[in-house]
């Protein structure tokens, strides 16, 4: 009986080992042969099975009789060999293609026939296969929160209350031993052990009445089973082990992808397309976008500061350079160019608004001033109007005209520069101006070609110029009323006076003397002043009145 169990042990070995190697190969995964531990294991349970057949049971005498062993078959001589590896080819080098960064994602997919969707993390799908992974703790806790994410996500699209959850305490989950994957072999292996089970209890033998030779016996059959215990169990956990590893080496769930029903993105919210036969999830490649200090082009510009030293800056923007330096490669048009240099810790600049040519020598040099509060307002196109701190209305003439520097102008936290030209869209620029501090302010106007706002801003202009002419005469109709009123005092006085000498005359005509003659000459000489200046007051009043009138009108 026993010599039949190891002879089957044996040969369950061997068809076991092969069928394992026979597996692997049809999956297309690389395994390393036998190993060592194996192979001794192996030798040991085929040496135990040669001396177990060599000995003989005991007779009904108690005599014993040696038949020789038979040699079983090895398990190494039953596997085939081989095949010759053919020599490889030397190809020639092929152009490498630049590899393109792929990303594993989670994902949530659905098999025909199943009635449950399962979570996984995707690899690729590669030859109408899709490669698969299960994921481990720290990816199923992702998964989880976007679960969350999505589901408080529908609720407050439908309006529903979200009750804020307190985050608890990350719970240590204890890892779980390493699980014995069930492969055909292993299975294999627990049935034929399961089998070897007695069908009916045996008594127990206690050994009381045996004589010496057979307690011997009995005792070296036991110690015979035990090595025969051992070297099953060594193969069977090397059986575990090796498919631990294949698991390892192809941790891969393949699904041909027209098994699958649908194929979702947790990540990206998005369904994988199953149409594709070859398809990888890009990674996401975020562009800085490269900010230009100055419009690129082929003028240049050489900038000398007094003192040298100096910071450069381009409509504000500071640039890596020092004056003197040339500022290369800049688009030809109108730029604010600045320089800085910092003395006893107080900033000192200067500033020029500078039109830069194609094909001549740009220079220019700019030298610091004292610090002061300045407003430098450079505008594209030139000619803007500019208003500081009010609206333009047609009551409200420009304050300054760009290009323009302000200097008497307080620092204030914040400022509203409105800006205004006919074709022309109007800007108000917000800006808080800083103490002994330029303060540049450059704008690009953008232009209009609705032809009928340009003639409302042209309707605009000619109303506010009324406006301002109204306001004109009505001033200038102040000095010829205030001339007139005088001279026609002056006129009222004179003739007064003519009227005094000739009633002095009256009483004096009797006699006829030289202060009558003086008194005569003196009315007529007053009577024609008062004449001239009543004229001269009257021309006067009316153009007055006339000009008060027009600056009425034109005003209001």
């Amino acid at each position: 009986m026993l010599k039949r169990i190891l002879t089957s042990l044996v040969v369950w070995a061997a068809a076991t080992m092969a069928f394992a190697q026979d597996e692997m190969s049809s999956q297309d995964v690389w395994q390393e042969s036998p190993s060592v531990e194996a192979s001794d294991a192996m030798a040991g349970l085929e040496a135990v099975a040669s001396q177990s057949q060599g000995q003989t049971s005991t007779d009904e005498a108690g005599t014993t009789a040696e038949t020789p062993a038979e040699a079983p078959a090895s398990a190494e001589s039953a596997a085939p060999a081989p095949a010759a590896v053919p020599a490889a080819v030397v190809a020639p080098a092929a152009p490498v293609a630049p590899v393109k960064k792929t990303r594993e994602v989670p994902v949530r997919y659905w098999v025909n026939g199943d009635s449950t969707e399962l979570d996984a993390i995707f690899v690729k799908i590669e030859k109408d296969t899709v490669y698969l992974k299960k994921p481990n703790e720290k990816q199923q806790k992702r998964i989880e929160k976007l679960d969350d994410a999505a589901a408080v996500a529908l609720q407050e699209s439908n309006g529903q209350e979200v009750e804020e959850i307190e985050e608890d305490e990350e719970v240590v989950i204890p890892k779980k031993e390493n699980e014995i994957i069930m492969t055909d072999a292993v299975k294999d292996s627990m049935s034929a052990q399961a089998e070897e089970k007695p069908a009916e209890e045996v008594p127990a033998d206690d050994g009381v009445g045996d004589d010496l030779e057979t307690a011997l016996a009995k005792e070296d059959q036991r110690q015979k089973m035990e090595e025969i215990a051992k070297v099953e169990e060594e193969i069977r956990q090397r059986e575990i082990q090796d498919s631990i590893e294949a698991e390892a080496k192809n941790p891969f769930i393949k699904i041909y992808r027209y098994e699958l029903k649908r194929l979702y993105n947790l990540e990206d919210e998005v369904m994988i397309d199953l149409s594709l036969s070859d398809y990888v999830v890009p990674e996401i490649v975020i562009e800085e976008e490269k900010i230009e200090l100055y419009p690129p082009g082929k003028a240049n510009l050489l900038v000398v500061s007094e003192p040298e030293a100096c910071s450069l800056f381009v409509n504000g923007i500071p640039l890596k350079q020092v004056a003197p330096d040339t500022i290369k490669n800049i688009k030809p048009g109108k730029y604010t160019i600045s320089v800085m240099k910092v003395l006893k810790d107080v900033e000192w600049w200067g500033s020029t608004v500078v039109r830069i040519n194609a094909d001549s020598l740009n220079k220019v040099s700019i030298p610091v001033l004292r610090p002061t509060t300045r407003l430098t307002l450079n505008t594209d196109p030139e000619a803007v109007e500019v208003y500081i701190n009010e609206q333009p209305s047609e009551y409200v003439m420009p304050h300054y005209v760009t290009d323009v520097v302000v200097n008497e102008i307080k620092p204030q936290p914040s400022a509203t520069v409105y800006l205004r030209k006919v074709g022309y869209r109007d800007t108000s620029v917000t800006i808080e101006v800083k103490a002994f501090m330029p303060n540049l302010v450059n704008v690009e106007m953008t232009p209009v070609l609705d032809v009928e706002f340009i003639e409302s801003q042209k309707n605009y202009d000619k109303a506010r110029s009324n406006h301002r002419i109204g306001r004109g005469l009505l001033w200038g109709s102040i000095a010829p009323i205030i001339a007139g009123g005088v001279l026609w005092y002056l006129a009222e006085r004179d003739w007064s006076d003519a009227a005094a000498k000739k009633k002095a005359y009256t009483k004096l005509s009797a006699f006829d003397s030289d202060d009558t003659r003086q008194m005569v000459k003196d009315n007529h000489s007053l009577n024609r002043s008062g004449d001239v200046k009543g004229g001269i007051a009257a021309g006067l009043g009316a153009i007055g009145i006339g000009l008060l009138t027009a600056g009425i009108i034109l005003a209001f």
